[in-house]
């Protein structure tokens, strides 16, 4: 039981630290070097770290998002954005939901900082709070994804469980559906009001616009032949058309050592390095080994899995560990393997480390344990109809 133990205090030392004042990348530095050096894996981990491609392509890309999302800010054009999406949508609360549930469709690491300026220009003027418009950000981007046909998450389920991608979207999507019901009395606590001066797709609207859609545009020409490295590319270019457009040459360093952008990248190098700190400890097979211990029951084995996704903030390492112990149980079913990926997603869609959510938190300037107050519940609900559901199919 001491690799769950370890878990558990991961999670609970990395929101102890916020609570008390510190930054979230701060945060998860701190409690990454504390494991690593109680496991002993601190300079394998960060060795490990910088020669993977992945730590590369992640650090680039958070600072470009980072980098893109904080010239939105400090430029105004998230204003004119709001003006433009409250011309486009008949209630700008539909717009709330639609933009970063399609944004999220878009397979880029933290890419809830593109849709946040959005959230931001619609939601802010409807008077709705940081944690309120955090939640919003967060949730809706994963309504969609938990059962969309292309995400690499759902393919991968495919390769390892042997069921068809068809099969896990049409067993998926009465969950999706309730997600996305649960979101929306959040929705319903906001008051459209004009934003004020012509309702028209104005030039500085589509000035604004431009360079977000490329960035995500992109993505679809660049994947094939660069893979992940169109994140970065991709973005870059997008920052390169919003200096132009907005004549914001001036602003760009400002936006490059802006604090904001800094704290979120060190929070993905954090994170990083806490992914190899935990997979080369050997907790893995303490893990498995716990499970059966204690019987290798459905519940415990997605419960296991959600704890996983919580300290790693990733569905992927839940699923990697999870599966294989539920196959070598003999009892594999459609329901099973459905019920362990529910708990994986819904527990990293939880996760303090899950580079979405801090990327929310840190663009919102919200408080992460009052954004849980928003999220938890819906968690919860989704959790407890979840396994009542998959225990019918």
């Amino acid at each position: 039981m001491s690799a769950v133990i370890i878990l558990l205090a991961v999670v609970t030392a990395i929101i102890t630290c916020l609570k008390i004042g510190l930054s979230l990348g701060l945060s998860i530095a701190i409690v990454t070097i504390g494991l690593g050096f109680f496991t002993g894996s601190i300079y394998g981990a960060i060795l490990e770290s910088i020669v993977s491609e992945d730590m590369w392509i992640l650090t680039l890309s958070a600072l470009s998002i980072a980098i893109l999302a904080e010239l939105y800010r400090i430029t105004n054009a998230v204003d004119d954005l709001g003006h433009g999406l409250s011309a486009s949508f008949r209630d700008p609360r539909t717009g709330l939901a639609v933009v970063p549930a399609v944004v999220g469709l878009m397979p880029v690491a933290g890419g809830a900082l593109l849709s946040a300026p959005l959230v931001e220009s619609l939601g802010v003027p409807m008077g709705l709070s940081r944690e309120a418009l955090a939640y919003i950000n967060v949730w809706f981007r994963h309504t969609l994804l938990y059962s969309y046909p292309f995400s690499q998450l759902i393919v991968v389920l495919s390769q390892l469980a042997g069921i068809s991608v068809f099969t896990i979207v049409i067993n998926t999507l009465p969950v999706a559906i309730l997600m996305t019901l649960l979101g929306l009395p959040v929705l319903l606590k906001a008051k459209p009001r004009p934003l004020g001066g012509s309702k028209s797709l104005n030039r500085e609207y589509v000035e604004s616009l431009i360079p977000i859609s490329i960035a995500v545009i992109l993505l679809i020409p660049l994947t094939p032949l660069l893979g992940n490295w169109a994140i970065p590319i991709g973005t870059s270019v997008a920052i390169l058309l919003l200096v132009k457009l907005k004549q914001a040459f001036k602003l760009l360093p400002r936006a490059i050592l802006s604090k904001r952008v800094g704290d979120i990248v060190l929070a993905v190098v954090a994170v990083v390095i806490l992914r190899e700190v935990i997979s080369m400890s050997g907790m893995s097979i303490e893990l498995q080994n716990t499970i059966q211990e204690i019987g290798n029951t459905k519940i415990a084995l997605a419960a296991l899995s959600t704890l996983i996704s919580i300290a790693t903030g990733s569905t992927m390492t839940g699923l990697f560990i999870s599966l294989p112990i539920l196959s070598s149980t003999g009892v594999v079913s459609v329901s099973s393997i459905l019920l362990v990926y529910t708990y994986s997603f819904l527990g990293y869609v939880a996760s303090p480390t899950h580079l979405c959510l801090l990327y929310t938190v840190e663009y919102f300037r919200a408080d992460l344990v009052k954004t849980y107050r928003y999220l938890l519940p819906s968690i919860l609900i989704v959790l407890f109809i979840g396994t009542l559901y998959y225990s019918t199919i």
